[in-house]
């Protein structure tokens, strides 16, 4: 069905706001989007949707847990947050804040206490910068730090209240709590916008509207439609010409379907997906449903997932992205130079295998019968990536008992992975008529060594020169055919892509001389030359495990010495000074303190081209505290 693409990509913006009442609202009942994969959320009490991750919604338990998760909309785990203190966690939304083009997360204490108390006086409102998550930490969920948190208490003008509904105000920023009471919710007003962090701020009381136990609610992204939501019910006002807020509860509110008990109990969750194709629901429960409300109005297509320019290697894999919201669903056409591609229709274009002439702007037209709109990207295609062999042993030593071959080392001296799917291997007598080909999937990722070995298994290379001396991750491929050992008395190694016909276009080569028995010949990180025979203790260099044999597989420098940090504060600024080694990378982590284990990447990171001192800079925030330098 088409909606499940809808719910795969969500917008990363506002639809914008319209000049008058959106002339239709009318939904389809709700069907099955995904369902909670992780026992650890039962009592689900909010859900937001992402404003700047695709396809990224927000939500967590009712109470003081006090933790956060980022689903996928199939309701997979990517990321646990937690947020401290928090004494009735009730409502999650996502909006504009203090910091113009940045979206904040707005999470809700506001609900009766724990305790004996039903009402409060004063709730407590938590705003943070919405963190980057990614579609791909589905196969190993993080736990991150959230950065950038600011506390508020927010008091009541006129009394005490429970509550479990807050909105945020996409055109204003406002933050809205709503009470819930029998048959009256009251909405109070504050915003945050100019209040300190810690600050409180007394709310102001603008309206009653008539709603039961209001239990959940959301703004749509362009600002036009409020929902109020309780278990079996929800009622939404429809908002015209940016007016107040104040003004559209003045209208009467229209009914809109949620799936309410048995199958949905205690529903107290509903979002607006940002790009205005409906709305999800969430309730109590193991294994709990996200349920998807699709919009059914008439609409032109809008682009909510635009094409980016993108850089592939020849004979690579690329695909484009496109995704445009409207009903009914839209058609797609792609160009390549201005000229239709035949057979896509679809919101992505897969170019398997790129060749140079690739090169060139793809456009995609989204239509239906309400009109249509185009986006374009550019594909640039480099001819080779930066890949270079750096280690051949030709004649290992005699060693009984001890399975060894010949192997050769490839790393990777780009800043993205490459695939060698497909790419063929010889050495300096063969070419392309007999080469070994790299068949099944092989990524090179940026900065990786990987091994090659002539007829010995991976289990076999690591006993001979032992799993503690080889990076964890090592990746040993076993390789065999006629005439691919290595000469002993002087020889060479090919590397070709996956399309090339030509012998003599390769991506890496190297020859070598008469070979010193059980001395790998090895690359010269300082000259960044493949030259001379491995020496211990140089650039990595070490002794088999299992035999006299001596080289530096899976590594091209020796692992670093960890570097001593000192830093020092001028103003508003923090400076992270150590001793650098030319040719390492550093990475700058951060944490605000040491309740967890988790140190989160700061986004900062260097590698130097002379060994010599080094500095990070950061600005000194709230959060942060303490930081470390990994050098790899």
């Amino acid at each position: 069905m088409r909606w499940v693409v809808l719910m795969a990509i969500l917008a990363s913006g506002s639809a914008g706001v319209r000049g008058a009442c959106p002339p239709c609202v009318n939904f389809q009942s709700g069907v099955v989007a995904g369902t909670v994969s992780f026992g650890a959320l039962t009592e689900a009490s909010g859900i937001a949707a992402s404003a700047r991750n695709l396809g990224v919604l927000w939500t967590h338990n009712d109470g003081s847990a006090g933790r956060i998760w980022a689903l996928s909309t199939n309701g997979a785990r990517l990321a646990t947050y937690d947020v401290n203190n928090v004494e009735d966690l009730e409502d999650i939304a996502v909006g504009p804040g203090p910091a113009a083009g940045v979206s904040y997360l707005y999470i809700g204490d506001i609900g009766g206490n724990d305790g004996t108390n039903v009402v409060r006086a004063q709730v407590e409102v938590v705003r943070i910068p919405e963190p980057a998550v990614d579609l791909a930490w589905a196969i190993d969920p993080r736990t991150p730090n959230f950065s950038g948190r600011d506390n508020f208490t927010l008091a009541y003008p006129d009394g005490s209240y429970d509550a479990e509904t807050l909105l945020v105000d996409p055109l204003t920023s406002d933050v809205w709590v709503v009470t819930k009471e029998t048959g009256v919710a009251r909405f109070y007003r504050a915003n945050l916008n100019a209040v300190p962090d810690n600050g409180t701020v007394v709310m102001e009381f603008v309206r009653s509207v008539a709603f039961h136990e209001a239990a959940a609610g959301d703004i749509s992204a362009d600002g036009t439609q409020i929902v109020l939501r309780r278990e079996n019910a929800a009622s939404l006002w429809l908002r015209c010409d940016g007016e107040p807020l104040n003004n559209a509860l003045a209208r009467a509110s229209q009914s809109i379907p949620v799936i309410g008990a048995p199958t949905e109990p205690n529903g107290e969750g509903l979002g607006f997906l940002r790009d205005g194709t409906g709305y999800v629901t969430i309730s109590e429960g193991t294994n709990a449903a996200i349920y998807f409300f699709r919009s059914i109005c008439p609409a032109s297509p809008q682009f909510t997932m635009l094409l980016s320019n993108q850089t592939v290697f020849a004979g690579g894999a690329v695909q484009f992205h496109a995704y445009a919201a409207g009903y009914p669903d839209p058609t797609y056409t792609w160009r390549f130079n201005g000229q239709v591609i035949g057979g896509e229709n679809g919101p992505s274009l897969l170019l398997p295998v790129v060749t140079p002439g690739a090169a060139g702007q793809y456009e995609v037209t989204a239509s239906n019968a309400n009109g249509s709109v185009m986006n374009a990207a550019t594909l640039t295609v480099r001819p080779k990536p930066d890949l270079r062999i750096t280690e051949v042993m030709p004649v290992a030593a005699a060693s009984p008992g001890v399975p060894t071959a010949d192997w050769w080392e490839l790393t990777s001296f780009e800043a993205q992975p490459v695939n060698l799917n497909g790419w063929r291997i010889n050495d300096s007598s063969g070419g392309l008529t007999d080469p070994f080909t790299i068949a099944g999937p092989l990524t090179i990722a940026p900065g990786e060594s990987i091994i090659f070995a002539v007829a010995l298994t991976a289990a076999e290379f690591t006993n001979w020169w032992g799993a503690t001396n080889l990076p964890a991750s090592l990746q040993i491929i076993d390789y065999s055919g006629d005439g691919l050992a290595l000469g002993a008395g002087g020889d060479g190694l090919r590397l070709w892509d996956n399309f090339t016909a030509d012998t003599n276009d390769t991506v890496a080569s190297v020859d070598f001389g008469a070979a010193t028995t059980g001395v790998t010949f090895n690359y010269d990180p300082t000259t960044q030359q493949f030259r001379g025979l491995s020496q211990l203790g140089m650039n990595g260099t070490f002794q088999a495990a299992a035999a006299p044999d001596i080289g530096s597989p899976g590594r091209i420098m020796a692992l670093p010495s960890s570097p001593l940090l000192q830093a020092v504060r001028n103003g508003d600024q923090l400076r992270i000074g150590f001793d650098a080694e030319a040719g390492r990378r550093y990475t700058l982590e951060a944490r605000e303190d040491f309740t967890t284990e988790v140190w989160a990447a700061t986004g900062d990171s260097l590698q130097p081209t002379t060994t010599g001192r080094v500095f990070f800079e950061r600005e000194v925030t709230a959060g942060a505290q303490f930081f470390r330098v990994t050098a790899e």
